[in-house]
């Protein structure tokens, strides 16, 4: 039987803070539903609960669900459906709170909703999802088993690969450059730089940059030029030095560095 409060403790025992404990607790249960649910293969994880579980580190905890629809409409009656059918799991009842907000940060566009879930001993906890819509058909997501704290099983879902997240995270960067508040996002491209096929990454280079309308950047040398510039940008580096931001506990100049080595070598 699941017991969420017992679920938390644990991964305070583990070296999660409470907030960031229920938030995990939370995180697994939604991961392990959607797993064992009909819409399985509509959904990729990606973002912060991704790169928590590929690099182990607890000071990558998120708070937050991000995730996108394959083939499934982001309208509100979906997204209804859609929790509904997480109400798959034995002992636990899984229901949306508060409105449906449609959501628009730095080049991203979708909705927000708040997850509640309950166990048979009445325990609750609440979490957020974020909700968008996955348009790269051209780039294959990776078949994943998440790490679930109370089921040896894991969680099998589809995710954004290392090569997409990092292309990803990178136009980001050249678009909104020193201005860029995904502070975060430098630590995990430095971190992804390790673990990337060059071929694949260039391949999403060119559909998230090159090919991209939007964007200035044509070919890997304009893509270094403005990396460079937002380096040497001190407002922006002084945000890079915080704590909250360098989750992965490297040198934030050694980090700069390090990625426009790796982009070097492209």
């Amino acid at each position: 039987m699941i017991d969420i409060d017992a679920m938390i403790q644990k991964e305070i025992e583990n070296g999660y803070g409470d907030a960031n404990a229920q938030s995990k607790v939370c995180q697994d249960l939604i991961l392990k539903a959607i797993s064992a649910s009909t819409l399985n293969r509509n959904v990729t994880i990606k973002g912060g609960v991704v790169m928590r579980s590929k690099t182990g580190n607890v000071r990558r905890a998120t708070q937050d669900i991000d995730l996108d629809f394959i083939r499934y409409s982001l309208a509100d009656e979906a997204i209804n459906a859609f929790v509904r059918k997480l109400n798959c799991l034995d002992g636990i009842t899984v229901e949306r709170v508060g409105e449906i907000k449609e959501l628009k940060q730095q080049d991203y566009h979708g909705k927000r909703i708040y997850i509640k879930i309950t166990d048979s001993k009445g325990f609750s906890i609440e979490n957020k999802l974020d909700l968008g819509v996955h348009t790269q058909f051209d780039i294959d997501q990776e078949e994943y088993c998440f790490d679930i704290a109370y089921d040896d099983d894991g969680a099998s879902l589809l995710i954004n690969s290392n090569e997409q997240m990092f292309a990803e995270k990178l136009r980001s960067l050249l678009r909104f450059g020193a201005l860029s508040s995904r502070y975060k996002d430098i630590f995990d491209m430095y971190f992804l730089s390790s673990h990337v096929d060059a071929d694949k990454f260039k391949k999403c280079l060119g559909i998230y940059v090159y090919n991209d309308p939007k964007m200035r950047e044509k070919d890997i040398t304009g893509i270094i030029k403005r990396v460079n510039m937002v380096f040497k940008d001190k407002s922006y580096t002084s945000r890079l030095r915080t704590r909250d931001a360098n989750w992965l506990g490297v040198d934030s100049e050694d980090v700069t560095k390090g990625l426009i080595d790796f982009l070097k070598q492209l």
